[in-house]
């Protein structure tokens, strides 16, 4: 008899596990379900590996955006992916094709969110012209963006893997006759409940032209091959795969991020944070045409840096392709500029061509500055300087370590701002200057727009460490006329 208690014991645990297929929950054991859900939630923080890639991390890491269709543009081309700088012109909205009304209507939910601005503009097309809605960019749109140039988007979040909808056991072929066992896990992914929505993205223009918004909110499924080995859920990978790995003499990854979250306070951030540490001398100078930061090409540029002056060349009986505008923007633009006072203007009998046209002779009209403005050249910097900016902060994130943003490193700084001149040197405040100088009437009326990252340590004396950052000026020069 005093084997007895034991040995029934034995046999209504056999029961009980017979019962309930496995499920020991009810004993306090995890279920299926649950460890399975706690391996997927593991390697969402899996990081990227030279030989294999998760399907899990790959979807946890992706960025949720709202994308717009740049091909929509029908205007003149685009001069910048930049932000501020890039339009995008439709046809008045009796002329869209039916096929295109869906994407128009994205622009205008976000010019509804305040993403995107929207004028009227006249598109001149050889002998008429034609009306265009232009959609730019808003400084609260920049802010929402995600990414750079023609990759950016407004970003919504990242989804998560939410729970488990079902598991089933399969065999997968892995060679002639051969199986292998898994499980087809079907999990539901989304936003956790815990997340919270940018303000635009509640729009109810946004969430009825966007309905992905309202898929990643309520949750969509996927599935995910998982093999259960020694007890211990990983993703399943094919024979193939292994194969590819062990010929590089790796194996699976095990390197997670961590979900450590930021240390230093905003607060603390914007007090030690000064734009000034890593601002490039040269970013507030605005440009002439034939200078490298504005695009505006010219055909020749005799301008000589060590004496500080502007001088360019534009040839008269130059054959051109139609992709040169020389003739057709910067010309017009150049004159504008010399019925300002800024510039003079002579005519050349013979001005020798560079690159391919190097050893052949033009005529044409050399463009220099006026002698009433030759001082507006810096001497320190051999540009035309607008002074000291006034920084208005549109974005300033603290990114902890060791996460998704920040792969290696100590956490670090991602900003944006805006700079302005509202001070600027007193020759740019003539109105008339103003008025036919576009270059001058962006630089004051639109800023610098300016992002970056940088490491941060206040720990140490140098309170911003390796990153990278740059500027560029939110107008898009002589289309602003």
């Amino acid at each position: 008899m005093k084997y007895f208690r034991p040995t029934l014991l034995f046999v209504l645990s056999i029961s009980c596990i017979s019962t309930y297929a496995l499920d020991l929950s009810f004993l306090g054991f995890k279920s299926q379900e649950e460890s399975i859900l706690e391996a997927i939630k593991r390697d969402e923080y899996l990081r990227p590996h030279f030989t294999y890639e998760s399907s899990i991390a790959n979807l946890a890491q992706k960025r949720r955006c709202l994308r717009i269709s740049h091909s929509l543009h029908k205007g003149e081309p685009a001069r910048s992916k930049n932000s501020f700088k890039w339009v995008i012109d439709t046809p008045a909205e009796d002329k869209v094709p039916d096929r295109l009304t869906s994407k128009v209507k994205e622009l205008d939910a976000l010019v509804s969110a305040g993403l995107l601005s929207k004028k009227r503009v006249e598109f001149e097309d050889g002998t008429s012209s034609k009306p265009l809605n232009r959609y730019r960019l808003t400084v609260k749109g920049w802010e929402a963006q995600a990414g750079r140039k023609n990759k950016a988007c407004f970003y919504l979040g990242r989804a998560k893997h939410l729970a488990i909808n079902k598991i089933e056991e399969i065999e997968v072929p892995v060679g002639k006759a051969v199986k292998e066992t898994a499980y087809k896990v079907t999990a539901l992914v989304g936003f956790e409940s815990s997340s919270v929505l940018p303000e635009w993205a509640n729009h109810p223009d946004v969430r009825e032209s966007f309905p992905m918004i309202d898929k990643l909110v309520s949750g969509y499924e996927r599935s995910i091959l998982m093999e259960n080995k020694y007890g211990t859920w990983r993703e399943y990978l094919s024979p193939s795969t292994l194969k590819r790995m062990k010929k590089s003499g790796r194996g699976r990854s095990e390197n997670h991020f961590s979900e450590n979250k930021e240390k230093t306070d905003r607060d603390v951030m914007l007090q030690e944070f000064t734009f000034d540490d890593h601002a490039n001398k040269y970013w507030s100078c605005i440009s002439l045409p034939g200078q490298s930061s504005n695009g505006i090409r010219v055909d020749k540029n005799l301008s000589s840096h060590r004496a500080r002056n502007y001088k360019v060349a534009i040839f008269d009986n130059k054959e051109r392709s139609k992709w040169d505008n020389i003739e057709a923007e910067t010309k017009p633009y150049l004159e504008r500029l010399v019925n300002s006072g800024l510039l003079t203007s002579y005519p050349v009998e013979e001005i020798e061509g560079e690159k391919k046209y190097r050893g052949k002779y033009f005529s044409g009209t050399i463009y220099q500055l006026s002698q009433d403005y030759k001082h507006i050249i810096d001497k320190e910097r051999g540009c035309i300087f607008l002074g000291k900016g006034e920084v208005n902060v549109v974005q300033l994130e603290i990114l902890a370590s060791n996460t998704w943003d920040v792969p290696f490193g100590r956490e670090s700084v991602r900003y944006k701002y805006i700079m302005k001149f509202p001070n600027p040197p007193e020759w740019a405040k003539d109105k008339v200057l103003q008025a036919w100088w576009s270059d001058l009437k962006g630089a004051l009326q639109y800023g610098l727009a300016c992002d970056g990252k940088f490491e941060i340590d206040l720990t140490r004396e140098r309170k911003l460490g390796g990153g990278a950052g740059s500027c560029w000026w939110a107008y898009n020069s002589v289309s602003e006329l």
